[in-house]
């Protein structure tokens, strides 16, 4: 009797400490996901993340959103979008690296759009600077800097 009361004590600690390890695990879990989902500070609508460009991303459309972003982008984002423009000495938050696989990944073409039309300090916004065509086209470059 007495060896059954032990086992159901350690039984009943082992049962606890696994539950205890479930419900940490599954808060780590959540908690990263929500740090992915804000990580970048930017609250996009998700209408906009929905947005997919008017139009296919050709030759002629890449090679215009490439002139737009090197005329309005690469001072910050820097020359291939790792966030090493010559800006960065001078700005907070430095832009995030935008060719990583996880960042093209995670970003949408629409969240991208949102971003470059809606901007957030310390990016400007681009709507009342470049049309909505402009703004799809660097979109299309965008992608084109996917590394790997």
């Amino acid at each position: 009797m007495a060896g059954c009361l032990i086992f159901r004590s350690v039984g009943a600690k082992t049962v606890k400490r696994k539950l205890l390890l479930i419900v940490l695990a599954t808060f780590v879990g959540t908690a990263s996901l929500v740090v992915a989902a804000v990580q970048d500070g930017w609250d996009i609508p998700e209408d906009a993340k929905a947005v997919e460009s008017p139009f296919a991303a050709d030759d002629e459309v890449i090679a215009e959103g490439a002139t737009l972003y090197q005329r309005n982008c690469r001072m910050c984002h820097g020359e291939s979008g790792k966030g090493d423009g010559p800006a960065t000495a001078r700005i907070k938050p430095v832009p995030p690296d935008i060719t990583t696989a996880e960042a093209q990944d995670r970003m949408s073409d629409g969240e991208m759009f949102y971003k470059i039309t809606v901007g957030k300090r310390p990016m400007r916004e681009f709507e009342s600077k470049l049309s909505e065509d402009e703004r799809w086209n660097v979109v299309h470059f965008l992608r084109t800097l996917r590394a790997g």
